[in-house]
């Protein structure tokens, strides 16, 4: 997780299928951009905090 001046960016790293994250969680995430293994996003308010707690679990779940 890293904070800036643009908001705030979540790094979930492990993930071979680059474009897993946006198919899976993307849509549902709310305001939100999602590339390969990072959700970047304003403020948590602009978030669905359920996706983004099953997308970290996700990551932390990889081996």
């Amino acid at each position: 997780m890293s904070a800036n001046t643009t908001g705030i960016s979540v790094y979930i790293l492990g993930i071979k299928d680059k474009k897993y994250l946006a198919k899976t969680y993307g849509k549902k995430l709310g305001k939100a951009g999602v590339t390969g293994y990072c959700v970047k996003f304003k403020s948590l308010k602009d978030i669905n905090i359920d996706v983004m707690k099953a997308a970290i679990r996700y990551g932390a779940d990889l081996k």
